[in-house]
């Protein structure tokens, strides 16, 4: 009984270890294309930070939009001093004047003969007024003023314009940053997926290789036994063997090395098991370039790259408008409401009191030696060399769209051409196989059948490979990727 205790507890030991390896063993994930774009699109740093400079540049333009609106602010201003300003007065003698129906006239002194009377050509009053010496003292202690002000600019030369259409141009170049980004990631992960497609063929083809050396080795083993073949026919088909096991090796370490790169272009741990769709890797089933390939008739305007040149070169044609304003005229007004309180005279406040107050300022560039007009002259030599960087990279996008739809066709035609020569291989191999079977063939030709039918195997899928990358690189040319 406690045997079977025993052997019952062992029991469920395994069965619980073998679950939970089961568990353990990660999850595969089934990707389609479309799906590793998305996933590379929402993990890349590179695009995330395009995106954050779209941001920005939409942040600062909504910035540059407030400077056709008036501002408010509010200001003030408080002074303490210990020292006060003191004026030592030394006095004097004021002249008075009398009264005359209403009109204050000069008193002035005069002679029996009734003519005035003159003190070193200064004419002599009959009376005045004392004025004592004394010290006349201002104190800024306690001084302050605060209120608010409101400032509205008129006409700044086309400056504020100016620097909107330049913000406006500005978050636009960010946008077609980010497409040009988010273009460059999907064209690396079209890369490592249709690679692990490749490696995942190419699996497949060093596995029926094995396979089919493996059935012809022991073919030749039953042959020896029957005396139908020789060890040395045995010896050819063992090294046979031993190249379609290395060559097997290599394509599961590719097929693993291709995975992991996938799985870092994507943004996930290397660890990852990753299954892909591979029923697109086929001519037929490809329907991602339309006829305009053919046709050769697709322009090159609709690239991210192109159009961010373009871009580049309106922002310097806008940067003239915004260098010329600085040397217009501008006019602005203000207006500001405050209280002022301090500035004591002899120990009286001179200032307690609020207003309003209304200012309008102009400035008119006169004479500057030139500055403005060479300025101006650098600004437009700055549009006209972003203009000929547009013609010059423009000629060398349509080369590549030219040498992209070349690539398209010819790829498109070695498909052909390998699928071709992959069906003559196969049937090839199957009438050497048969015949050898009945004696009809020798075993060097089977061999040999064996080794053109891998090579136009692999052939075809790098084809096919090729063929899926130049679709994409020529979609990417024509700004339809």
């Amino acid at each position: 009984m406690r045997h079977t205790i025993r052997y019952a507890g062992i029991a469920a030991t395994i069965l619980l270890l073998t679950a939970g390896t089961v568990l353990a063993q990660p999850q595969k994930r089934f990707l389609t294309l479309e799906q590793c774009r998305i996933i590379a699109l929402d993990s890349s740093a590179i695009l995330r930070n395009a995106q954050l400079m779209e941001e920005k540049t939409e942040l600062d333009r909504k910035a540059v939009i407030t400077n056709f609106l008036p501002k408010f602010s509010g200001y003030g201003l408080y002074l303490w001093t210990s020292e006060s300003f003191d004026y030592d007065f030394s006095g004097g003698a004021l002249p008075i004047y009398k009264n005359v129906y209403g009109n204050l006239v000069p008193d002035l002194m005069k002679d029996p003969a009734g003519n005035i009377v003159y003190n070193n050509g200064i004419p002599v009053f009959n009376q005045y007024a004392v004025i004592p010496p004394m010290t006349l003292s201002v104190d800024l202690a306690n001084t302050l003023t605060a209120g608010v002000s409101v400032t509205q600019p008129v006409f700044m030369g086309g400056k504020i314009i100016s620097g909107y259409r330049m913000a406006a141009l500005g978050t636009e170049m960010a946008r077609l940053n980010s497409e040009l980004k988010a273009e460059e990631v999907t064209v690396s992960v079209d890369e490592a997926y249709w690679m692990y497609v490749k490696t995942c063929k190419l699996l497949e083809t060093a596995e029926s290789l094995d396979s089919t050396v493996s059935e012809v080795y022991r073919f030749v083993e039953d042959a020896i036994d029957v005396g139908m073949a020789t060890s040395t026919d045995l010896v050819k088909v063992e090294v046979q063997r031993n190249n379609a096991a290395l060559a097997l090796a290599k394509a599961r370490n590719g097929k693993r090395l291709s995975m992991m790169n996938l799985c870092h272009i994507l943004g996930l741990p290397l660890t990852t098991e990753i299954e892909v769709d591979q029923s697109g890797f086929s001519l037929d089933s490809t329907a991602a370039v339309p006829e305009s390939i053919a046709l050769d008739s697709d322009s090159i305007e609709n690239r991210a790259d192109y159009r961010l040149l373009a871009g580049q070169a309106e922002l310097k044609r806008r940067n003239v408008d915004f260098v010329r304003s600085d040397f217009l005229p501008q006019l602005g007004v203000m207006a500001s409401y405050g209280y002022s309180y301090g500035l004591k005279l002899m120990g009286e406040t001179l200032l307690n009191q609020a207003g309003f107050t209304v200012m309008a300022t102009i400035k008119v560039p006169i004479f500057a030696w030139g500055e403005g007009y060479l300025k101006i002259k650098s600004a437009k030599k700055e549009y006209e060399m972003a203009r000929s960087e547009l013609e010059r990279l423009s000629g060398m996008m349509e080369l590549e769209r030219a040498k992209n739809s070349y690539a398209v066709s010819e790829a498109a035609l070695q498909v052909r051409l390998a699928e071709s020569s992959l069906k003559s291989a196969e049937t090839n191999l199957k009438v050497c196989r048969d015949q050898y079977e009945l004696g009809m063939e020798t075993l060097v030709n089977v061999l040999e059948a064996q080794t053109q039918w891998s090579k136009c195997s692999s052939d075809y899928i790098e084809a096919l490979a090729d063929y899926k990358l130049s679709c994409t690189k020529y979609l990417k040319s024509i700004g339809r990727l």
